[in-house]
């Protein structure tokens, strides 16, 4: 580009000259700007460069304002979003509703250290006048949206800061933005292969002659003013025969008028791009700050694509602005009202429960002293809602309303709550009962030792031989069990949510607890004999031939005992008359009174006799368990290789989920745990019982 005005100059167009001397004219002569050659107006694409990597100054909520580096190598960057067709083209990054997507990512690729993507635009009415800019050059800048799984803290020998270099990161939207942070991410404008390159004009015509040649033979001419010297000693000089080089083709001299004309229209254009670029600034920087920007932009020459990365500079320069991210292209927006309702529940979580440990991003500390009625409203303003009320009892009557946020916020505070509560807690059923999901609420029979027809050899060219499966008669069925807590307009107007995150945060120890005392009253009904199984009508622990798994009287516990009831289980048989598989360990299940015996009769002793030793470490590990009464004692097989109890969830859905609906005839919601379990007694073969003395 040709700067026509002088240093310190204004932007206005120069008056029109006289005729140019030979000093005046320019040596290169350039093409004028045109539409971007990558542009398919029939199929409505275009190829732009999405990224580079440059560094840049970033707001990250875990580090905060960082130096931050893309790496663009194949290792680097997850491209499955871009890939897939499904990658959005966003205005701005905008994501708050469907107008503001323009089109798909239907290509990409990294090459050379650059991110390229081919971009298809809707044909929808709304989009059209981003397209036309796009297709006639004037909108050219693009931004990506990306998501940063790892960083590698780097330090820069040059800066000596450290520099952040994101070597794990995903992009999944690219935008089209009016101010890049990266200043080469833009639109292509190269032509395609083949296409002519840009003339560059040759000196012009009326440049001084050159010198004549000097050769040995003829000795260059001393230049007038060089003074004479005395005779000295002869001298022999060599001189190397100089290169020669072909004068260039003659070529037609260029319209003058038209160069200068060019000249003066490429100026306005780069003053346009400027003042494009202060413009967007304004809602960002004070006047005083912009005002010397523009001014030197203008007289030192700059584009507008450097005047941008000066305007960007300042912006990091005054400080992050928690309003305004530092960089805009960096992972879900702010804005995000799914992502605001998450941080906002992780601060209800934290506040309630001392000891929950907040996920995500670290956003939740901004709303830890929020009253859930300033939560309301903050939901209502980033809904679109433009003077939400700040009188408490009217968020209250918006907070029950149809579409409100604010039950959706409970929920997502409940949950997180009963989870962090329940999944730590570790019933101790759950190692000698064996888990088996349901499909359904149908009663469900499951699958015993031996229900599965033995393998029979298969000789050369035979036929595989055509078995029954048995059908289980044992049915366990899966219950559900819920509780509610309510939320009332009185208890939100009051700032008063005590009883709801009570609940919220004990409901999930509440529930592991009624898991374990579920199971463990199904394992001590009938004294210790368990439910009665349809199998020969008798209850899961029986003495006599029928069952062979009951120790006829009470025995203290001791190793002697222990090996009995081994030898017991493994003496049972399958359906099909074959020895049972008792796994690598047992489960030697007792209550409070026999713990130290089992602890002892299990312990590894470092014996130098035989006999003194534990023969038994290892191979069996006490299970206590308060709810087991008296000296009872059971020895349990492993739950995979030879189960007796089952339990479940439906569909696999581990522990309970919370819902919330609205209260009848009142103003309110409801939030209510449901949990579905099931237990249930489906062979006798992997376990012995012992009613102890």
């Amino acid at each position: 580009m040709i700067d026509t005005t002088e240093p310190g100059g204004s932007d206005a167009a120069p008056e029109p000259a006289a005729a140019p001397t030979a000093a005046d004219l320019p040596l290169v002569a350039q093409r004028a700007i045109t539409a971007p050659a990558t542009v398919d107006r029939a199929a409505r694409t275009v190829e732009v460069v999405w990224s580079t990597g440059a560094r840049a100054r970033n707001f990250v909520p875990a580090l905060g304002l960082i130096t931050e580096e893309l790496e663009m190598s194949p290792n680097a960057v997850r491209m499955d979003a871009l890939r897939s067709g499904r990658a959005p083209v966003l205005d701005t990054h905008r994501r708050s509703g469907a107008r503001d997507v323009l089109g798909r990512v239907t290509a990409a690729r990294l090459e050379r250290g650059r991110g390229y993507a081919t971009l298809q635009f809707s044909t929808a009415a709304d989009v059209e006048p981003v397209w036309q800019r796009i297709a006639d050059g004037t909108l050219r800048a693009v931004s990506v949206g990306y998501r940063v799984h790892r960083y590698e803290p780097r330090p820069d020998a040059a800066t000596g800061e450290t520099v952040h270099r994101a070597v794990d990161w995903e992009p999944f939207e690219i935008s089209v933005v009016p101010v890049p942070v990266d200043r080469d991410a833009s639109v292509r404008g190269e032509a395609p292969q083949g296409a002519p390159a840009v003339a560059i004009e040759p000196a012009l015509p009326d440049e001084d002659p050159p010198m004549p040649e000097t050769t040995p033979e003829t000795p260059a001419a001393p230049a007038p003013s060089a003074p004479p010297t005395p005779p000295q000693e002869p001298t022999v000089t060599t001189t190397p025969e100089p290169t020669r080089v072909a004068p260039a083709p003659a070529v037609p001299a260029p319209n003058l008028d038209a160069v200068r004309a060019e000249a003066q229209r490429a100026e306005r254009e780069r003053i346009a791009g400027i003042d494009a670029a202060v413009e967007a600034a304004r809602a960002l920087l004070p006047p005083e700050r912009i005002t010397p920007i523009r001014a030197e932009a203008i007289a030192q020459g700059w584009t507008g694509d450097q005047a941008r990365r000066a305007l960007f500079d300042a912006l990091v320069a005054q400080g992050p602005r928690p309003s305004i991210p530092a960089r805009p292209e960096t992972g879900p927006s702010h804005d995000d009202p799914a992502q605001l309702l998450d941080a906002m529940a992780e601060a209800l979580a934290a506040r309630a429960m001392p000891s929950y440990q907040p996920q995500g991003n670290g956003r939740h500390a901004e709303f830890l002293g929020w009253r859930p009625s300033d939560m309301l409203r903050e939901l209502l303003a980033r809904r679109g809602e433009r003077n939400p009320p700040r009188n408490p009892t009217l968020l209250a009557e918006r907070a029950f309303h149809t579409g409100s946020d604010f039950p959706l916020l409970l929920a997502a505070a409940a949950n997180k709550m009963l989870l962090a509560a329940y999944q730590p807690a570790q019933p101790t059923y759950r190692q000698i009962f064996l888990r088996r999901d349901f499909r359904d609420f149908k009663p469900h029979r499951h699958l015993r030792i031996g229900d599965f027809p033995t393998l029979l050899p298969l000789a050369e060219n035979g036929e595989i031989q055509v078995g029954t499966m048995s059908e289980s008669q044992e049915i366990v069925l899966l219950q559900t069990f819920a509780r509610r807590v309510r939320v009332t307009r009185q208890m939100l107007v009051n700032d008063d949510l005590g009883a709801f995150t009570d609940f919220a945060s004990m409901i999930g120890r509440r529930v592991a607890e009624f898991e374990n005392a579920t199971a463990y009253n199904l394992l001590n009904s009938a004294n210790g004999d368990g439910p009665t199984l349809a199998t020969g009508s008798a209850p899961v622990f029986a003495t006599g031939a029928a069952r062979a798994n009951k120790a006829g009287t009470g025995t203290p516990l001791d190793t002697a005992t222990i090996g009995a009831g081994r030898a017991a289980i493994m003496k049972q048989r399958t359906l099909d008359g074959l020895p049972i598989s008792i796994g690598q360990t047992m489960r030697l299940l007792v209550g409070p009174n026999l713990e130290l015996a089992a602890r002892q009769a299990t312990v590894v002793v470092q014996a130098s006799e035989t006999a003194k030793a534990n023969v038994f470490a290892g191979f069996v590990q006490p299970v206590v368990e308060p709810l087991i009464p008296a000296n009872r004692w059971y020895l349990f097989s492993d739950p995979v290789a030879a189960p007796v109890y089952v339990y479940g969830y439906l569909n696999g859905a581990e522990g309970p989920q919370v819902t919330t609906g609205p209260v009848q005839g009142a103003d309110g919601v409801e939030v209510s745990v449901i949990f579905d379990f099931g237990v249930g007694a489906i062979d006798w073969r992997g376990a012995w019982f012992n009613p102890g003395t």
